[in-house]
């Protein structure tokens, strides 16, 4: 489809295969470069604690929690490979790897080979995607099977083909039994659909198509919508609405930047990301700029203005609807979470490459591909060197390196004693009774239990979790007992080691 002229110079086959595969590789490498360094945290553990039930175990813990169960089956399959940390975010890396496919059939349908090779190219190097791709949840798998649905949904409406429509309600259900917010992406496809049916005038030979593919969906998800219901109704926003609570406008914003260089800024040097905030911010305009005023659109005959406005059209509604949606929701419902977004983020490196390829020198294309890819493999490097994640290997090690006859660990919040464990084995007794939020009178109750049964208690406390912001174990601790050390690790993570038979007195 030459919808421009960087299009218009065709790639040999060979030349298109061989720079595919140049992508997979470097996708491949950095999803699995250092894939078991981190430490495992806590929803990584929860899910491999899910993972180990049977079948039945685990649809009635997801139904009990807030996540459907498709990702734990896959995971309970998964788990013949091994419980390391690398066996168990392998199965995400792979499927991030998957997305890097499916992203590069989707743009050259929509847009051709070229912009397909970028798109993807960006998304191999997508410091947001690899994140995800390297975290043993469901996040890249809602995004990889949400993104071969809309790839489906684009083919069903192009070719009207009785397998490409079985084949997207396939996907689109399996999306949701990952996730509940592909309820978004098919918010967009709904919204595609419409627009492609009535632009052009298929609204009386495919509309049935498209109604009874939706209705499939719904009618193969209806045995888990009781659950969907009771969980929405009933949970609120769970942590979502503690930690973060209602979005403001400046979390779209946030949103955005994330998008661009991932989730930690602090990983580039200052001009850099200021440099990655320009550059995208240009290919954005660019490629809006070319619908109205690219020369080559004017120019060109009517069909191929219309595949690319079409096409531009289904990325800025793949990409931005649904998060805008999500983020009016949020108002009412707390909700909005970066790690849930990860979805709609593909589509945004097609408009990207639309609009690099909009820009007229190719001197100009070629510097801003070259500054991109050199701004994202610093991000990347920065985050295989640094250590981000809360370093439960550590203080794993560290009480267990100097606890003695007994001792008891006690956390807050108490769901902190999971990733200890996992690599603590049950070699060190764990106290489980504090309520989440803490209460005062909760934690005196703990606290004198503890007393009359070990020797010494070893406090777990995350600094400025909403579950005790105060601290209120460690003040009691604090004003009963003698502290004996302290330390902080990664994770805003403090340690610390009291002395239950050395009582503090008044004044002291």
């Amino acid at each position: 489809m030459e919808v421009c002229r960087a299009e218009g110079i065709r790639l040999p086959a060979r030349t298109r295969v061989g720079l595919l595969v140049l992508v997979l590789w470097l996708g491949f490498f950095w999803r699995f470069a250092g894939l078991g360094k981190e430490s495992i945290w806590l929803d990584e553990v929860t899910s491999l604690l899910i993972a180990r039930m049977d079948l039945r175990s685990e649809v009635a813990w997801a139904a009990a929690d807030i996540h459907p169960p498709l990702y734990y089956f896959a995971l309970h399959g998964w788990l013949l490979s091994g419980e390391t940390e690398f066996a168990l975010r392998a199965l995400s890396a792979l499927l991030g790897v998957l997305a890097i496919v499916i992203l590069y059939a989707l743009a050259r349908e929509l847009f051709g080979p070229r912009v397909a090779l970028l798109s993807s190219f960006l998304l191999a190097l997508s410091p947001l995607h690899i994140w995800y791709s390297q975290e043993a949840r469901m996040y890249a798998m809602v995004a990889t099977i949400s993104l071969l649905s809309s790839y489906f949904l684009l083919l069903s409406l192009r070719r009207g083909q009785t397998r490409y429509w079985l084949s997207y309600v396939l996907t689109a259900t399996l999306a949701l039994y990952t996730h509940y917010f592909m309820l978004f992406v098919l918010v967009f496809h709904n919204l595609f659909a419409l627009y492609w049916l009535w632009r052009n005038n298929r609204l009386k030979s495919f509309w049935y198509q498209w109604f009874v593919a939706e209705l499939a969906i719904a009618l193969l998800f209806l045995p888990w919508a009781p659950v969907f219901y009771r969980q929405v109704t009933a949970r609120g926003g769970g942590w979502v609405e503690k930690a973060i609570g209602r979005p403001s406008l400046r979390m779209l914003f946030d949103t955005w930047l994330s998008f661009n260089i991932g989730p930690d800024g602090k990983l580039y040097p200052v001009l850099l990301r200021r440099l990655a905030y320009i550059l995208f911010g240009a290919s954005i305009v660019a490629a809006i700029a070319k619908l109205f005023w690219g020369r080559e659109l004017t120019d060109a005959k009517e069909e191929l203005a219309h595949a690319y406005r079409e096409g531009l059209l289904f990325c800025f509604l793949y990409s931005a609807v649904p998060l805008l949606v999500i983020w009016l929701f949020a108002q009412v419902t707390p909700m909005y979470a970066i790690r849930y977004l990860s979805p709609f983020l593909p589509a945004y490196y097609i408009i990207i490459a639309n609009g690099i390829y909009a820009l007229k020198w190719d001197w100009t294309r070629f510097a801003i591909v070259l500054f991109l890819a050199l701004i994202l493999l610093v991000g990347d490097c920065n985050a295989w060197r640094v250590e981000q994640r809360d370093d439960w290997r550590g203080i794993s090690a560290y009480v267990l390196a100097q606890s003695k006859s007994g001792d008891v660990v006690l956390f807050s919040p108490r769901w902190n004693a999971k990733p200890f464990d996992y690599y603590a084995h049950g070699q060190v007794p764990i106290n489980m009774e504090l309520p989440i939020p803490v209460t005062g009178q909760a934690a005196k109750e703990v606290v004198a239990d503890i007393a009359q049964r070990y020797t010494r208690v070893w406090l777990i406390w995350q600094h400025g979790h909403y579950s005790d912001p105060e601290g209120i174990v460690k003040q009691i601790l604090d004003s009963q007992f003698q502290l004996m050390e302290t330390l902080k690790f990664r994770g805003m993570m403090d340690v610390m080691l009291y002395d239950l038979k050395t009582v503090r007195t008044v004044g002291q």
